[in-house]
């Protein structure tokens, strides 16, 4: 089946220039297709160096061969090089010089953008405790260090000298007081607790992919950030997460199961015991834990509980009969009972729930979450009902990206 590419949208796509339907689309086939994934990269990176580049001005010396190398003396000026006959020495000498200015230049840009304070650094000590190459800068300048829990860098300052973390997200206050490891916001650094009392509120800012603002009575601490993967995890509260990244750059963990950002918009809720709710409210999700994974679209929940593991992705919309019986079937053991009541109510976009269950119900139910879903979204060429019931997964894919279709249409 040949697979249809957005590599013409994905420039529009990264400027936010896209509808929500077309976004929602290319979005999606961003989450499946590493070929695509690649080409968005590209295309941020050269945006941020665009944005980030200065002009950096070459020593005199330099501009003073290139254009006595130009000089016009008699020779042709067209072309890349000049004729073998006609290329000597100096002129080699200066083409060599040129060369070496550009690709200097190059070098101050590309330090520019990557050096420094980069949101994308990772932090790293070598075993003595002292700054490693990546943080030589920050040692020069006499910084107190602290890139985790359990390693401190310590400056030559005095004392008094208050501690800022290099390696972090910027943190807004929004109400009330929220602390960092008991102390002021401002910024927090991997491997310390953000935390909000009854009255307090806070944003931060994900390097520049996005923000996540965190809710009262919330504790989120800063896991991992660096050019791969950035990753907060929330012990308890509430979270509301806005991302504009590739897919799996950014992820929330909980005490349940982990969110896994697939360029989408989310509020994430933990309780005391660790259970938690994830309702979507743009693009994708990923819910996943040990090797179970459910994928949440904008418009639907998802409910997990430690211990118990994953539950299935719902509308917002369905009956509450309908939740009802699949969280019996999640969390419960409803078995039978709770599927025949999951097929009985189910309506158009219940759609994806019964896709999940596909995989998820035992084999003596899935005849029955077949015909539903039949029902809904016709099964595409290809796919049969055998084939199904014995979860070949190509035919599973097939019909998922129907459904998709179905879901955002």
């Amino acid at each position: 089946m040949e697979t249809m590419h957005y590599k013409e949208e994905l420039s529009a796509y990264a400027n936010g220039e896209l509808g929500d339907a077309e976004r929602q689309l290319v979005e999606q086939h961003l989450a499946n297709c590493e070929s695509c994934r690649y080409e968005f990269d590209q295309i941020v990176f050269a945006s941020r160096l665009a944005a980030q580049s200065s002009r950096v001005d070459a020593p005199g010396t330099v501009w003073a061969n290139i254009v006595d190398s130009l000089d016009n003396r008699g020779e042709t000026r067209f072309g890349v090089l000049p004729t073998s006959s006609g290329f000597g020495l100096r002129k080699g000498f200066a083409f060599a010089v040129a060369f070496i200015a550009v690709a200097g230049l190059a070098s101050v840009v590309f330090l520019s953008l990557f050096g420094g304070e980069s949101p994308y650094q990772e932090s790293r000590t070598n075993q003595n405790g002292t700054p490693g190459n990546s943080q030589s800068i920050a040692a020069s300048t006499n910084v107190n260090i602290q890139p985790d829990a359990n390693s401190n860098v310590n400056s030559n300052t005095n004392a008094n000298t208050a501690t800022t973390p290099v390696y972090g997200f910027n943190v807004e206050t929004l109400a009330g007081a929220p602390s960092i490891e008991g102390g002021a916001t401002g910024r927090i650094g991997v491997g310390q607790l953000l935390e909000t009392d009854g009255q307090s509120t806070a944003r931060i800012a994900v390097a520049d992919i996005g923000t996540v603002d965190v809710s009262p009575n919330s504790r989120i601490r800063l896991a991992e950030t660096g050019k791969d993967q950035h990753r907060l995890s929330l012990e308890r509260g509430k979270l509301h997460a806005k991302i504009y990244a590739p897919p799996r750059l950014f992820v929330v963990d909980t005490p349940s199961a982990k969110a896994v950002d697939l360029g989408c918009e989310y509020t994430l809720d933990v309780d005391q015991n660790g259970d938690s709710v994830l309702h979507v409210t743009g693009g994708w999700v990923a819910l996943e834990r040990d090797d179970r994974e459910s994928i949440v679209p904008a418009g639907m929940m998802c409910k997990t509980r430690k211990g118990r593991g994953l539950g299935t992705p719902f509308n917002v919309e369905a009956t509450a009969a309908f939740k009802k019986a699949l969280d019996s079937f999640d969390f419960s053991r409803g078995g039978s009972t709770a599927v025949q009541t999951i097929v009985r109510e189910a309506e158009l976009y219940d759609m994806f729930t019964l896709w999940h269950l596909l995989s998820r119900v035992s084999k003596a139910d899935r005849g029955l979450i077949y015909d539903a879903l039949a029902g809904l979204v016709p099964p595409p060429s290809g796919v049969t009902r055998e084939g199904i019931l014995v979860l070949n997964k190509k035919m599973l894919d097939a019909w998922k990206v129907e459904v998709e279709n179905a879901w955002f249409s």
